[in-house]
């Protein structure tokens, strides 16, 4: 199975404007700050934006044997042997609490909280109700990963 990522024109208009209002709150604060201050901002939104940026999902390639998540710069496998692999649909995962990471800011991607399931991890593009379920085999925290059935092959 091979799925590439589609992302939402909520998720676009929402990260347009985290971008608008990062570049209103660097000329705010570089207009009246001291020098130091002015590098320390600059060095947060650099890494802030560079981070969310190259973390951005591409695909999900699963062969198996083993499940690789795709992102821009990097890739990450999870083996059948480690991790238990199974699908999960008909869930609304990206309208939970975003404890740690982003909840619309190039993708939903971190750590979430939802009542009745815990904490869980997610990496998003869209709601589509589908998921992959990953979770080291023992572990406590699993990870969702949306993607469309229809649309892979």
């Amino acid at each position: 199975m091979h799925y590439t990522f589609r992302y939402s024109t909520p998720l676009k208009v929402y990260t347009a404007l985290c971008v608008m209002v990062l570049g209103l709150i660097c000329y705010y604060a570089f207009r009246s700050s001291p020098w130091f201050m002015i590098v320390l901002y600059s060095w947060m939104i650099f890494i802030s934006l560079l981070y969310s940026a190259l973390s951005i999902p591409r695909s999900i390639e699963d062969d198996g044997e083993t499940v690789a998540l795709r992102r821009l710069l990097w890739s990450k496998r999870y083996s059948r042997t480690t991790y238990d692999i199974s699908e999960v649909s008909d869930m609304e995962l990206t309208k939970s609490y975003a404890i740690v990471g982003s909840a619309g800011y190039f993708c939903y991607s971190g750590l979430f909280y939802r009542s009745k399931m815990g904490f869980f991890n997610l990496v998003a593009t869209e709601e589509t109700g589908h998921y992959l379920r990953i979770q080291r085999k023992g572990g406590k925290r699993p990870l969702y990963i949306a993607y469309q059935p229809a649309l892979s092959y």
